[in-house]
């Protein structure tokens, strides 16, 4: 009768006292972030185990943020919820093993799938159409057309009537066309002599390093990357054929500079130096190789 009684409280508590292991999505494209929640329910007094991560929740499954814990009480009952941003850069099925926190409180296992982009599906990403030029007339083109002959009158009495001395044909020098990843390089290079981080400006300083790869990718990539949001800038580059590990090295440093952006997170010393480091590999790494003639 007793192990009866027991085996019943044990079953009520555990319907009492939840544990959730919850994904905002069990299914992602490379790269996107989703919310992954935490939390567990148990009486006061009771002893429990909180779960701790570095930089992964598992082996391929990255942490971009871990947001603070929260604690809310009703009558006897404790509730302890966590929630962490988390992302992927390699496709495939993650299996989340249950979080145990005693031997009585754990919570159920979850999947989270990560799959590479369908350019079938994704044919609503198309290019910007130029404008429509409207068709000229005559009443447009002839008000341009005497504003030229009056120049070029005028350009001939003044050449002839004031300037007495001969006109000397100055050669235009022709215009050097600088490659882009040195542009990019020499920015950075330049960024980091103003050791903006180190007197405290990390907001702008990781947002110049953002605007610099930008403006790179664009250059060399041909996208807006200017206008478009990190996760569209790392779909262009997938379509391009750009390598995993320079998807995931551009990744870390946008997302770190969105956050210190907008004041989410404040990146370590060793991370603002990182940030440098890495946008130096990036654009070395994917630069226009230069074609060599026999």
């Amino acid at each position: 009768m007793r192990k009866l009684l027991f085996n019943i409280f044990f079953l009520c508590s555990g319907l009492l006292f939840a544990q959730e292991l919850k994904l905002d999505t069990n299914n992602i494209l490379i790269g996107q972030q989703i919310n992954l929640k935490i939390s567990c329910s148990f009486e006061k007094g009771e002893s429990i185990v909180w779960p701790t991560f570095t930089d992964t929740i598992i082996t391929g499954v990255e942490i971009v943020e871990s947001g603070k814990m929260d604690s809310t009480e009703n009558g006897n009952a404790l509730t302890l919820s966590q929630n962490f941003t988390i992302t992927s850069f390699d496709s495939g099925s993650y299996y989340i093993a249950p979080i145990v926190f005693n031997e009585n409180l754990k919570t159920e296992a979850t999947i989270l799938n990560v799959r590479t982009i369908d350019l079938a599906e994704d044919a609503e990403i198309k290019d910007i159409k130029p404008p429509i030029d409207a068709p000229y007339g005559w009443s447009d083109i002839w008000p341009f057309l005497l504003g030229i002959l009056l120049i070029i009158l005028i350009y001939l009495l003044l050449k002839k009537y004031v300037f007495a001395k001969k006109i000397q044909e100055i050669k235009a020098k022709p215009k050097v066309i600088i490659p882009s990843d040195i542009i990019a390089i020499n920015s950075l290079n330049d960024l980091d002599k103003k050791q903006l981080y180190q007197s405290g400006k990390l907001k702008q300083y990781h947002s110049e390093i953002s605007e610099i790869l930008r403006t790179y990718l664009e250059e060399r990539f041909h996208i807006l990357a200017l206008e478009l949001p990190t996760f569209d800038i790392l779909i262009n580059l997938t379509k391009k054929g750009l390598a995993k590990e320079d998807l995931q090295t551009l990744a870390t440093i946008l997302q770190r500079a969105d956050l210190a952006k907008y004041a989410k997170s404040k990146p370590t010393d060793l991370e603002n130096g990182q940030s440098m480091e890495l946008s130096l590999v990036f654009v070395k790494n994917t630069r226009k190789k230069e074609v060599q003639n026999d």
